[in-house]
């Protein structure tokens, strides 16, 4: 590795890594439940359910007793602790929205939890008006326990430095060097911005994997994806132990072309800021439903195609604010197969992304996984699918330097093929894709009033 230049890092950076280290690796139980997931990982489906039923029953003594809006919620059902003697119970509890946590979040929180103690997060308002969600120790604990293990299924070791391709946010004097990333010394990971990554800066980011030598990368799908692109364009390859990727829908063409640029095999990793649902790829590439991590339930939506069911969720491990029964938003093709990691964990062939996610039809057909049409299309760097109404689709598309109009008219037949007669398609070509304030960028942002959209961070 080359010499570190002191006047490239902000100690900020650092401090906030330290502070984070701190609290996942010292004040959490992260260590007894890595031990735990250790062991567990190799369970066979009996003894995991048995588990998922004590932390159930557990969870219900927890709301009825502490909880108002549960203890409410089940008065009104006429339900009971002792009603729970199998997870199939599970369903006599009622859903939760997520204008449920808008309107009585505070009624959510756990009266026997510490205020003091408890850890403030926020969902990213693509959907509606940003949700507040409280965790404790025990939840932060086990997240990290979870994610440190598919680190090691990714063939990954703790000290191994990672670089993060995430939304962080850098001082105005690194940008105006030219320096769009950050070292945290805490955690060992070289911090990278996703708002600057272009064809004029791709450069700057190549010199920084090649001074600080990351053994791995992670962030959103969008932002490797371009960094990808931008590499292969430039006939390089910067082999990795292993990407990981999260936030986002990852693509199956996204994937493609990031392993290539990196050399390795992608993990991806399915989670939310309610913290209800994780499911992750193991070493084969299958996506596996941490079951120790949450109940999910498969439920069935009559607008979407068999074989995909909306993700409904109950958290196991936060005891602050614990959400049974919660409505997601995501969609999941299931899966009935196992895999040949021999992990006994519910298999799911794809995350495919949100109910937002979706395109309307005039006659009000709801058309999703729309990301085949880019199959094949190695000559645009970012996509985006805007319908202001059910009339018209705009399709705006970064092109790189290969794109022709032959490609886009490909692409857009292939639209038109999906979303059928009635829908004028059109194509747009923009500079860049805007990106919400977390640095995601949403695949598809429809106007339609079916989606209840809230414009606070949809970057139109």
């Amino acid at each position: 590795m080359k010499s570190i230049n002191i006047k490239d890092m902000n100690m900020g950076t650092t401090l906030n890594g330290f502070k984070h280290a701190f609290v996942k690796r010292v004040l959490s139980p992260s260590k007894k439940y890595k031990k735990l997931l250790d062991q567990s990982q190799w369970w066979s489906k009996n003894e995991l359910q048995y588990y998922q039923l004590q932390q159930l029953k557990r969870l219900i003594n927890l709301a009825w007793n502490y909880v108002p809006y549960y203890r409410g919620a089940m008065q009104v059902f006429n339900v009971k602790p002792e009603d729970f003697g199998s997870l199939d119970d599970l369903a006599l509890m009622p859903f939760v929205e997520k204008d449920i946590i808008r309107r009585r979040g505070e009624e959510l929180v756990s009266t026997k939890s510490t205020q003091m103690a408890l850890y403030q997060c926020h969902t990213s308002g693509t959907t509606g008006t940003p949700l507040t969600i409280y965790r404790d120790l025990r939840n932060i604990g086990f997240e990290y326990a979870m994610l440190s293990r598919q680190r090691e299924w990714a063939g990954l070791q703790p000290g191994d430095r990672c670089a993060t391709l995430k939304g962080e946010l850098f001082p105005a004097t690194n940008i105006q060097k030219g320096v769009y990333w950050d070292l945290n010394i805490a955690e060992n990971k070289l911090v990278m911005s996703s708002y600057h990554l272009a064809e004029r800066t791709v450069d700057r980011y190549i010199d920084a994997f090649d001074k600080y030598r990351p053994r791995a990368i992670d962030g959103y799908p969008s932002s490797i994806y371009a960094l990808a692109k931008f590499m292969l364009d430039r006939d390089i390859i910067i082999p990795m132990k292993a990407v990981l990727t999260s936030s986002e829908t990852l693509a199956p063409e996204q994937k493609e072309v990031i392993e290539q640029a990196f050399a390795c095999r992608v993990f991806d990793y399915y989670g939310m800021a309610e913290r209800v649902a994780a499911i992750h790829t193991c070493e084969h590439g299958r996506y596996h439903v941490v079951p120790e991590y949450s109940i999910v339930e498969f439920v069935r939506n009559g607008n979407l195609a068999d074989g995909y069911f909306e993700i409904v969720g109950t958290a196991l491990n936060n005891d602050a604010m614990p959400l049974i029964r919660y409505r997601v938003g995501d969609i999941a093709r299931v899966s009935q197969g196992s895999c040949t990691c021999g992990r006994e964990y519910p298999v799911v062939d794809a995350i495919v992304g949100r109910t937002d996610d979706y395109v309307v039809t005039p006659s009000g057909k709801l058309v999703g996984r729309l990301d085949h049409i880019f199959k094949g299309a190695r000559n645009l760097i970012q996509a985006q699918i805007y319908q202001p109404n059910r009339q018209r689709i705009v399709l705006r598309v970064v092109p790189d330097r290969t794109f022709t109009k032959k490609d886009g008219e490909r692409i857009l037949q292939k639209l038109h093929e999906r979303v059928g007669d009635g829908v004028n398609c059109e194509i747009e070509y923009v500079p860049y894709i805007a990106r919400t304030r977390r640095g995601k960028i949403k695949s598809v942002i429809s106007e339609v009033e079916i989606f209840n959209h809230c414009t606070e961070e949809d970057p139109r």
